[in-house]
């Protein structure tokens, strides 16, 4: 019994660690799909396997739209602050 309690509490502590980096890389979404569906649903994936790699596919897509996305906004907010910092100069 005491085996089994410290085996729950490492497997806790791992999915507490992998979540953790998943949500930093702003994967949380597609691990818990690959996590759920394979554990609640084996039978639908081994039947429609193409279909749920496609959706996999477009969630990993949807993450790097999500990266380029807040690259972007990064890149434009340095633009900004650049210019402000320029016409302030140009000001005093």
């Amino acid at each position: 019994m005491l085996y089994t309690s410290i085996f729950l509490f490492l497997l806790m502590l791992a999915l507490n660690f992998i979540f953790k980096i998943a949500s930093v890389f702003r994967l949380g979404v597609p691990l818990l799909y690959v996590l759920l569906v394979g554990a609640l649903f084996p039978n639908f994936v081994q039947e429609h396997e193409m279909l749920t790699t496609l959706i996999f596919l477009a969630l990993l897509g949807l993450v790097a739209l999500s990266w380029v996305a807040a690259i972007r906004r990064k890149i434009r907010h340095r633009r900004e602050q650049k210019e402000n910092q320029y016409y302030e100069d140009i000001n005093t």
